[in-house]
């Protein structure tokens, strides 16, 4: 007996029509810092001399979480999609008046039960990019998947559950990428979401890495701020950039924040996909015009509106 038919929620199904192969692989790209490596150590990730090692491809470990013991051992699935089927119980009950016990039997309707077993499936890791005690990593589910097979769909969330499960997120790409493919990729390092789309900026945040609470709640906070203002869509990066969010305010003027330094906000003028590739203490000795230093000090808020009020 084969399991039930998954149903592909609507957001996978979407990341599957913008791919042009029958075959594709989940996976996920993460900037992963000195400070987050504890999180990854049980898939092999390691912070030695200043850098950022991997291991080899493994099983997630039991530790992750649901997803990997089934991985490892194997499943049984409870099928309410089907009828009922008649099954006979017995159990030794104790006899009346004496000490001994007897065998009682019993009909009951239960429901039937599909055995998966243990898919073995491995998760493997590359540095795609080293950087200052930090890295950018590909994590990968080691099975292609082809969209002709009848479980592709079973198989597929199977798989995005899995790796979401081990590293905290997991997209769909195609199978044929290599990872010189992959690396490329991030060279997209910003990617802008519509106005009202506050929750996915702090989802992607939240994707980045391991990020303190309190880190969030500030993050949480300006956005608020951001939001009120008369803004064109949100900003957040990727790859060495998946600690920074901002708006976008017309042709003009962009607001970015980073997450790990928020002790200011950097407005830029033009180009500003150059300039915000410069470090914070270079961005500070530049002393570039188009770039504006507003510090996270009372009236700072203010001091955001007056700079977009002013002509460009």
């Amino acid at each position: 007996m084969t399991g039930r038919l998954a149903r592909l929620p609507k957001a996978v199904q979407r990341e599957l029509d913008l791919i042009d192969s029958e075959r594709v692989v989940v996976a996920a790209v993460l900037t992963i810092t000195a400070g987050d490596v504890t999180r990854y150590e049980h898939l092999g990730v390691r912070f030695e001399n200043r850098v950022i090692t991997i291991g080899l491809p493994a099983p997630p470990p039991r530790i992750c979480g649901t997803q990997a013991r089934r991985n490892l051992d194997g499943w049984d699935e409870k099928r309410k999609d089907l009828p009922k089927e008649t099954r006979d119980i017995s159990s030794w009950a104790p006899s009346w008046h004496s000490s001994g016990h007897h065998l009682v039997s019993r009909t009951i309707e239960a429901w039937q039960v599909t055995h998966h077993a243990a898919r073995l499936l491995t998760l493997s890791a590359t540095v795609l990019e080293p950087l200052k005690e930090a890295a950018i990593i590909r994590f990968r589910i080691d099975q292609p998947l082809d969209r002709k097979e009848p479980n592709f769909a079973n198989d597929l969330m199977l798989n995005l559950r899995l790796l979401r499960e081990a590293v905290g997120e997991a997209r769909i790409y195609r199978a044929d990428l290599s990872d010189e493919d992959f690396a490329r990729l991030q060279s997209v390092d910003w990617e802008l979401l519509p106005r009202g789309s506050a929750d996915r900026v702090l989802e992607r945040l939240g994707n980045s890495g391991r990020v303190h609470s309190a880190r969030m709640e500030t993050a949480c906070e300006r956005l608020r701020v951001l939001d009120r203002l008369a803004h064109d869509g949100f900003i957040v990066g990727h790859g060495k950039f998946a600690r920074y969010f901002g708006a976008k305010f017309g042709d003009r003027l962009v607001a970015l924040e980073n997450l790990e330094y928020g002790n200011a906000l950097y407005v830029f003028e033009d180009d500003w996909e150059s300039l915000s590739q410069l470090s914070r203490t270079e961005l500070i000795k530049q002393r570039d015009a188009r770039v504006r230093r507003i510090p996270h000090i009372p009236g700072w808020q203010s001091a955001i509106r007056q700079l977009l009020r002013q002509p460009g």
